[in-house]
């Protein structure tokens, strides 16, 4: 899968600007608040329907417009899984639009989409920034996006189920305000939302538990290419479902619940813990090995994908060659340069850096701004 050009309209600091991109590799250089991130973040929204970095989509709007608009043409091979070989390619166009006071507008080959959930993921990427170490050393809520993201990706059921329990649980936690407020309790309306949330988050846990076990011999593997000491790595999936079922866990937390007016128990409290040489790596690990260990999960989650979907993602890089060490940055580019990697998209600060990394090794296309 390869992204072939991208038009982009009013979308954070880019009046208009059209990218024509390499199959292979393709840099963005300029000097810093120029627009580099926003130009990735425009083909993450482009494949996503949403930003990698903003929350909102009025936030994505360029300061004094009313809208963005992004379009572009996507090339797929689809791949015979057991032989790794093409059988088939198609061409797709995309649009992602978003005006003030509207409805985001998705449309797939003229068609439009109805529901996000219908298109988030269906053309996946991955990102490495310099901000995504809040996975390691952030809280659960950032750790639970960055597997949402890759379990939505593999399995096509998991983010309905995400979305139907994140609803219902908004429900739940409101409706506990209430009760508090007006000093009164209808236990059947909980229980009709405890069952609700049993029937999406049973479903959101066993994948989580299924597939973490798999990513983590994806992980083992890639951590051992880029990592420069014999260090072993762990990530755990950490939920109380582990010990617990539903109805035990809400039975056990209702008075709880009812005091502090939101729900202490379900899949939404999740979180997985990264451990290095048995010690905490957000606590223990310095920062080579914190960013070794970031650089890994994100290209396990790559070949996890790759593996699950028969779709080579799409891998944007944002400003890392300014924040890793000249040794991983060689390791990086080699696997960049592998012939099983899809097309990349790298942002930085240094042209002539980018040249020398990659020099007598590929075609690399340039956009300067």
């Amino acid at each position: 899968m390869f992204l072939k050009n991208i038009f982009i309209s009013q979308y954070k600091s880019h009046t208009s600007a059209v990218m024509q991109l390499h199959q292979g590799v393709n840099c963005i250089v300029g000097s810093n608040g120029v627009g580099k991130t926003n130009l990735l973040d425009a083909v993450y929204c482009l494949l996503n329907g949403k930003s990698y970095f903003q929350m909102t989509d009025a936030l994505c709007i360029m300061q004094g417009e009313t809208y963005y608009l992004l379009k572009g043409n996507l090339y797929i091979d689809e791949v015979l899984s057991n032989l790794d070989e093409v059988i088939n390619s198609v061409d797709v166009q995309l649009m992602v639009s978003f005006q003030t006071g509207k409805r985001k507008a998705i449309r797939l080959n003229e068609e439009p989409v109805t529901k996000l959930a219908d298109f988030f993921g269906k053309y996946p990427c991955v990102v490495i920034a310099p901000d995504d170490v809040v996975i390691i050393n952030g809280e659960s809520d950032q750790r639970r996006r960055f597997f949402d993201y890759m379990l939505s990706v593999v399995d096509t059921h998991y983010l309905k189920h995400l979305s139907a329990y994140n609803k219902i649980l908004e429900t739940r936690n409101k409706q506990l305000k209430i009760f508090s407020e007006q000093d009164n309790f209808d236990p059947l309306l909980i229980e009709y939302y405890n069952a609700k949330l049993e029937q999406h988050g049973a479903y959101i846990f066993k994948v989580r538990l299924d597939l973490t076990n798999s990513f983590e011999q994806f992980f083992n593997t890639v951590y051992a290419k880029i990592a420069t000491d014999a260090e072993v790595p762990v990530l755990k999936y950490i939920s109380k479902l582990q010990d617990s079922d539903f109805k035990t866990g809400f039975e056990q937390t209702l008075t709880k619940d009812r005091i502090l007016g939101r729900t202490s128990f379900g899949t939404h409290r999740d979180d997985w813990a990264f451990e290095l040489n048995n010690m905490p790596l957000k606590k223990t690990g310095s920062q080579g090995q914190i960013k070794s260990f970031l650089i890994a999960l994100k290209l396990a989650m790559y070949n996890f994908i790759y593996d699950k979907r028969q779709i080579k993602p799409l891998l944007l890089l944002d400003d890392i060659f300014e924040k890793i060490d000249t040794s991983r940055m060689q390791q990086l580019v080699e696997i960049i340069l592998r012939p099983n990697m899809g097309q990349v998209i790298i942002t930085d600060t240094n042209k002539k850096r980018v040249e020398e990394y990659f020099d007598g090794k590929g075609e690399v296309g340039f956009f300067e701004l």
